[in-house]
């Protein structure tokens, strides 16, 4: 070995030998003196670092105590026992965190948007074809209370999510309101998980949706006094209803999957740019309903169409005006 070779070994050495000390010194400093300690080594020694580091540790607990969601209670609650994609299904039931959502988080988010657009759109479906003598307005108030964050947690409940999904989550000072909010997130999630295990069908997730829970529903809010609408007007205004939902569908289940790093804010700001753009006919939404039902009420087919004519061509310009792909 050379002398500077021998030098540069005895120098590292000697740093380690210091490093140490300075260990053995910080523990003695520790058994000696205390919470007195902190003046030597913390610099923020006359504020609240206790009280942050404890909140820290108990934060840390949280993550490190945070359960794995057992499927298993889960596919039996859903009826679906074959349910394969178990991991969507964990994302659906996991939230950390209210205030600083971590990645799981916003998958989390991102599947509750998705899985709210798609119920949005299958309830909509379901009352146009099976109400034919209720007109547009009262379809869309039907849709709004069913989707209601109340309840869409009582619809969490029906599946046990409530002892699915821990309240503790939320913190501890988590009031209804905020409650309810998580579960209906957690049901709405839960629906994206299973609207993608079935591969994207609206038919069969719809089938789902309506024999689960919706028929037994929707009579709770149907005035049976009602007389029958007629007239081409209250059609149109039928359909028009019908393709708004569709769109809002379409347009979310597109954005989810051609951006599969963009969180559920992203998405949703862009789907509203798309609504604002000029570039669907007059009176589109109505069109859209009416060529759904052309296409005997294929989902997949109208998406593909309106994606292929519409939609991809918007986005594509909508990236080249912002230049910051969906942020």
């Amino acid at each position: 070995m050379t002398v500077q070779g021998t030098s540069t070994v005895e120098s590292n050495l000697q740093k380690v030998f210091d490093e140490l000390e300075a260990a053995r010194k910080m523990q003695d400093d520790w058994m000696h003196h205390g919470l007195d300690f902190v003046d030597l080594y913390v610099e923020d020694a006359g504020g609240d670092w206790l009280e942050k580091w404890a909140k820290c540790e108990e934060e840390l607990e949280q993550i490190k105590i945070k359960q794995v969601v057992d499927v298993e209670p889960v596919k039996v609650a859903i009826d679906l026992s074959d349910f394969e994609q178990t991991q969507v299904v964990e994302i659906a039931l996991t939230r950390l965190s209210c205030d600083s959502p971590s990645g799981k988080d916003v998958k989390h988010q991102r599947l509750s948007l998705l899985g709210g657009a798609i119920f949005g759109a299958v309830v909509t479906d379901y009352l146009y074809r099976e109400y034919p003598h209720l007109d547009g307005e009262a379809i869309s108030t039907l849709k709004s209370g069913l989707a209601a964050p109340e309840k869409l947690a009582e619809f969490a409940q029906n599946f046990n999510l409530n002892e699915l999904c821990r309240r503790s989550e939320l913190g501890k000072e988590a009031d209804q309101s905020e409650y309810n909010k998580f579960l209906a997130e957690s049901f709405e999630a839960l629906f994206g998980a299973i609207y993608l295990e079935f591969d994207r069908n609206f038919s069969r997730a719809g089938n789902w949706l309506t024999q689960q829970l919706i028929e037994t529903t929707v009579s709770e809010y149907l005035d049976l006094t009602q007389q029958p609408e007629s007239g081409l007007e209250n059609e149109l205004k039928r359909r028009e209803i019908l393709g708004a939902y569709l769109m809002d569908a379409i347009a979310i289940d597109y954005l989810y999957h051609r951006f599969p790093d963009r969180n559920s804010s992203q998405l949703t700001r862009w789907k509203n740019l798309l609504a604002a753009k000029e570039i669907f006919p007059k009176d589109f939404k109505t069109k859209l309903g009416s060529h759904y039902l052309e296409l005997e009420s294929n989902f997949s087919r109208t998406r593909d169409w309106l994606v292929d004519n519409f939609i991809k061509t918007a986005v594509d310009e909508l990236e080249d005006e912002t230049g910051d792909r969906l942020k």
